[in-house]
């Protein structure tokens, strides 16, 4: 064990790669402190793969390009580096608090990140006690939660995003530093803004997460307006980040709030369609079946499905509606299915020999729109040349399909 800090105990973190310790070998074996650090530590220390790794280290920008040959500068002001291993990028940098790591903790987000372990003599250095938080799942800031986010307002969202997507608690102090950001968050860059936000709408722990925003006053600034209690409309949701993002901005202007927060103009589109047609309830009379066919046909089964889980999560977290709403959502799935059925038709994917579960299997991808898309694909393959109607055949041209980039991912 070290005798340097009283709070360093000897630990063996025996799943950091070798390839990211090959990294640190240069720098130590030329005197300097070499120290695995931030969400990578936090996870490998969870038993969990993080997909980059950071280290930081007593030795100068110039001392690292010097002896890493292959780094690349990737940060200037804040003096990165990353270089490229079997085992996933590895960014360097070196201390910038003070001249120990401790002085750099210090002033790290929370205490599951403010730890810092080196590979070489195998020690952990954890002064605010971050990893009993981590076994706990508590977010707790280091020091004085509203000091650390007066110094980075992103550290806000970022508290949100860890809980909802990860399932821990927030500790009381974070959870009532949150209003203090809000203000800044409306003024910070908006591409991490949206970062996290799109993170927070697709989690499991969407409900809670905007629940917080709403009572910390964060929503009011990055969406004004937005209707109250959005939360348990939008965790009812497939996870469609359209549709999420129509279910929270109900009530705000949509086009606003999205171009401040730079997102790209087909999602733009879609949102403002989703909440011009929506309630899609009122638009039809129930009895008007050819109504519903047209609607269909005109909006795509893709929006529709979606307009209909919008109407039907409100309807649920109200508990109001009226029998005409829920009439003309009935009617309206039995219009899609018709459709789909003469789309199936059409296509031939009423021949397919393998299901929608094969697809979902083979792509390993959820239930979604990209698995209609990817049936449709393989139905015209079908249509054109039955005998590739086999399972062996649709694999393969499933995975044709997938290596020629005709989808993105799930």
């Amino acid at each position: 064990m070290s005798d340097r800090n009283p709070q360093t105990r000897a630990f063996e973190l025996s799943n950091l790669p070798a390839a990211v310790q090959r990294v640190g070998r240069d720098l130590v074996d030329a005197g300097y402190s070499v120290f695995t650090v931030g969400p990578c530590l936090r996870d490998l220390i969870a038993g969990v793969r993080p997909p980059h790794f950071d280290l930081s280290t007593s030795a100068s920008l110039a001392a690292m390009t010097s002896l890493l040959p292959d780094a690349v500068l990737i940060d200037s002001r804040h003096e990165k580096l990353t270089i490229p291993t079997p085992a996933g990028p590895v960014d360097l940098a070196p201390f910038h608090a003070g001249p120990r790591i401790e002085d750099d903790l210090a002033h790290r987000d929370f205490t599951i990140n403010a730890m810092a372990y080196e590979a070489d003599r195998k020690e952990l250095l954890d002064p605010y006690d971050g990893r009993a938080d981590l076994a706990d799942g508590l977010l707790r800031a280091v020091r004085s939660a509203r000091d650390r986010f007066e110094e980075d307002p992103m550290r806000a969202l970022r508290a949100v995003r860890l809980a909802a997507t990860r399932g821990w608690k927030l500790d009381p102090e974070v959870e009532s530093a949150l209003e203090c950001t809000r203000k800044r968050l409306a003024k910070t860059p908006s591409e991490p803004v949206r970062r996290e936000l799109n993170a927070i709408l697709l989690s499991a722990g969407v409900a809670m997460a905007l629940d917080q925003l709403e009572r910390s006053g964060i929503t009011a600034s990055l969406a004004p307006n937005a209707i109250p209690g959005s939360g348990a409309v939008v965790e009812r949701l497939p996870p469609d980040l359209e549709l999420r993002l129509t279910g929270w901005l109900r009530g705000t202007n949509p086009r606003r709030v999205l171009q401040r927060l730079r997102f790209s103009s087909s999602i733009i589109h879609r949102v403002e369609s989703l909440m011009r047609l929506h309630p899609v309830s009122s638009r039809l009379d129930p009895s008007s079946r050819s109504a519903m066919i047209r609607l269909a046909k005109t909006t795509g089964p893709l929006d529709l499905d979606a307009l209909i889980a919008l109407e039907e999560a409100e309807l649920e977290v109200t508990g109001a509606g009226s029998i005409h709403s829920r009439d003309v959502l009935s009617g309206l799935r039995e219009a899609m299915d018709k459709l789909r059925v003469s789309n199936d038709a059409a296509s031939g994917r009423k021949r397919l020999v393998i299901s929608g579960a094969d697809v979902m299997k083979q792509l390993d991808c959820q239930p979604g729109p990209r698995i209609g898309r990817a049936l449709a694909y393989l139905g015209e393959r079908v249509a054109v040349d039955p005998a590739l109607n086999s399972p062996d055949g649709l694999r393969e041209l499933l995975c044709e399909w997938a290596d020629t980039g005709g989808e993105n991912g799930c």
